[in-house]
């Protein structure tokens, strides 16, 4: 798996990173944001561009208790550690995205 700090650089000497093979598929990213009305669009336009293969079946949404949160699971075919970063470094700039795992 791929270490990807705040601002989307792999972590290249983390020795005890557990190695995948690339590409991947089922490969899991979870992304926390704000919940509003355009957050499911954002988000998931952002994906499918560095996932065109993404089914619909392979996302699961988790609105928080109060309302104000909402995760997103996405399940990808991951193509490099290139591509994951790239896909980090998109996400986060999304307006409402806190966090991207």
């Amino acid at each position: 798996m791929a270490l990807i700090n705040q601002n989307g650089v792999v972590a290249k000497d983390a020795p005890d990173a557990p190695k995948i093979e690339f590409p991947c598929d089922n490969y899991m990213i979870k992304v926390v944001a704000m919940d509003s009305d355009d957050t499911h669009l954002n988000v998931f336009e952002c994906v499918r561009l560095h996932a065109p293969e993404l089914d619909d079946s392979a996302i699961r949404k988790n609105v928080s208790s109060k309302g104000r949160f909402v995760s997103f699971t996405f399940r990808i075919t991951a193509q490099s550690e290139d591509h994951l970063s790239r896909l980090h470094t998109d996400l986060m700039a999304v307006d409402v995205v806190k966090m991207v795992m």
